[in-house]
């Protein structure tokens, strides 16, 4: 019966824990206050514009799939997307930062030596672990086309890995819901 209960115990805590791990994404946001965002409800998303260099790791298929993330996002906020610059209150450019990092941990451990000596030193020893990982950083603005400046901004950072195509889609919905997550403000 105590088995029984400390295996519920175990698994009740381990569910907790990789919950904990499974964050979702969190967005940096800015905007202007003067803006009237309640009388913008058109947007319009610019496309890619290629001359910027990190723009050339994203393929067509990827901007595409962004692309409707986002819309489908701004459709939820009470939005339109609309097919042509002029019909937009507001315009929406995106584009991805990445830069290679490095993530350096170093850990200490002590090992007892087995002997007959209950006062004789530990010994320590030093493990290090380095990582390379590339940080991805997507940012999103809505401009003003009258005044054609930047009214609202958000931030999403994420370490860029391999996932599967469900994984992707999921990640990339999660990150277009981050960085809507305040809008409008």
């Amino acid at each position: 019966m105590i088995n029984v209960r400390l295996n519920g115990f175990a698994l009740c805590l381990l569910a907790v824990l990789l919950a904990g791990c499974a964050s979702s994404p969190t967005a940096v946001t800015d905007y202007d206050p003067a803006y009237d965002f309640l009388g913008a409800r058109n947007v319009y998303i610019l496309p890619l514009d290629r001359q910027v260099s990190s723009v050339a790791a994203v393929s067509d298929i990827q901007a595409a799939r962004m692309n409707e993330d986002l819309g489908r996002v701004l459709a939820e906020r009470g939005y339109n997307v609309v097919d042509a610059a002029q019909q937009a209150d507001l315009l929406l450019s995106w584009h991805l930062v990445t830069q290679e990092r490095t993530d350096v941990r170093t850990y200490n451990s002590a090992s007892a030596r087995y002997t007959s000596c209950w006062s004789c030193p530990t010994s320590q020893s030093t493990n290090v672990s380095v990582r390379q990982f590339t940080q991805g950083t997507l940012i999103v603005d809505l401009i003003d086309p009258v005044g054609n400046r930047s009214v609202w901004r958000s931030i999403v950072e994420e370490r860029l890995r391999d996932l599967s195509t469900d994984q992707a889609a999921e990640l990339r919905r999660d990150v277009a819901l981050a960085l809507f997550a305040e809008f409008p403000p």
